[in-house]
């Protein structure tokens, strides 16, 4: 009989708040025919149905256990919190890694400078090449946190790891193209899809009016999505008499805070709601009740958007950035801002348009579905994954 291999699989996971963590889970479901996979987490244990479908062990076990795997794959992404100790062991411990995000900086930033394993954040300073970064960059670091793309740090991980899976073509050319480096696409599932009273209810609670054009954004407000800009153009239309609602459907990042509490105290608060943390099922009832998803990033960090992915696949319209890895998307499925000194006027032309045009709207939708089920569905991802895991075992 041929034996299944054994996988070793450090990421953040439900119950953790984390897109990675959500891409694991749903990810997992699929690879566990293929493979004999355990779990190491950080922190909180995943939840029941994760310890009762595969073998989970503390973070801390994979040392002493790791020379019994046939691969060892590690999810990196931006957030210090679930990732510090993954990329430790990425490092100490060459295997495969997923590269979620580009642009590690802020990550290296929290996680590693000024902190025990600070010869971490040194070596990450480095080109695609593995040459030094310039100097002048290498002391401006440190003051901003983040260097806007100047020097993302995360050539260093990827030129040492065996294998390196990221989810655009635009970020594995900026990695050098290198042979080991894979481009598997994020996948669009939808795991829960409400009814129509269930979307009522929704409308009701959050005090959505039934006739109002619902524009969102979901998952983590962090500025980077330029809550300020989506602020901006909607109480412009709400100005001028449309019946506009913009929500957040997502925890808001600290720096976002002073905004919220701002809208909160304004005119159009009744129009404008930052909902927080939603648990899935108020997460899926917010994208299929949405008339339109706004998922800008700039800067951006190279990242793959699950809810942009889910956006796709529920058929919604979606507008996006026109930088980087999202002008791989073709316009038929979103529309993209430039960021420039016309962007608020751009979003509000595309909010309008697509507010009065309802034909529009179902066609741009219908364009996504079916480019989600073409392109980012598990049919045609799985056996990608199978033979980059088989790929790293030869």
């Amino acid at each position: 009989m041929k034996r299944t291999p054994r996988i070793a699989w450090l990421s953040p996971l439900p119950p953790q708040h984390s897109g990675v963590a959500n891409y694991s889970y749903w990810l997992l479901r699929e690879l566990k025919a293929h493979f004999t996979i355990d779990l190491y987490y950080d922190g909180e244990p995943p939840t029941a149905e994760l310890q009762h479908d595969f073998e989970t062990f503390p973070i801390a076990k994979f040392p002493q256990r790791r020379s019994g795997y046939d691969d060892v794959v590690y999810h990196l992404g931006n957030n210090a919190g679930f990732h510090r100790t993954i990329y430790q062991l990425a490092w100490r411990f060459p295997a495969t890694i997923v590269l979620h995000d580009y642009n590690l900086s802020g990550f290296m930033h929290h996680a590693f400078y000024r902190q025990p394993d600070g010869d971490l954040y040194q070596q990450a300073l480095t080109g695609p090449n593995g040459e030094p970064a310039r100097t002048g960059l290498q002391s401006l670091l440190p003051k901003f946190g983040r260097n806007i793309g100047a020097i993302p740090m995360s050539h260093a991980i990827v030129n040492r790891s065996r294998q390196v899976i990221v989810h655009h073509r635009w970020v594995k050319k900026q990695l050098g193209d290198a042979d080991h480096i894979r481009v598997i696409p994020h996948f669009a599932s939808i795991s829960h899809e409400p009814t129509p009273e269930d979307l009522a209810s929704f409308k009701k609670r959050f005090l959505i009016k039934d006739n109002y054009f619902l524009v969102s954004c979901l998952g983590f407000t962090n500025r980077n999505k330029l809550p300020w800009l989506q602020v901006e153009v909607v109480n412009r239309l709400l100005t001028e008499g449309y019946p506009v609602h913009l929500f957040f459907a997502g925890e808001t990042a600290p720096d976002v805070k002073s905004l919220e509490a701002e809208v909160r105290a304004g005119a159009n608060n009744e129009n404008i709601t930052f909902a927080g943390y939603l648990d899935e099922a108020d997460y899926f009832r917010a994208l299929f009740a949405s008339d339109v998803v706004i998922n800008l990033r700039n800067p951006s960090m190279g990242e793959a958007s699950g809810t942009l992915m889910q956006t796709f696949a529920a058929g919604k319209p979606a507008i996006v950035s026109d930088l980087n890895q999202y002008k791989e998307f073709p316009d038929r499925v979103c529309w993209k801002v430039t960021h420039d000194e016309n962007e608020a006027r751009l979003l509000y032309q595309y909010l309008l348009t697509l507010l009065i045009n309802k034909d529009l709207r179902r066609a741009m939708g219908a364009n996504a579905a079916d480019y989600a089920h073409e392109v980012f569905s598990f049919k045609r991802l799985v056996p990608e994954w199978v033979a980059a895991l088989a790929a790293a075992r030869s």
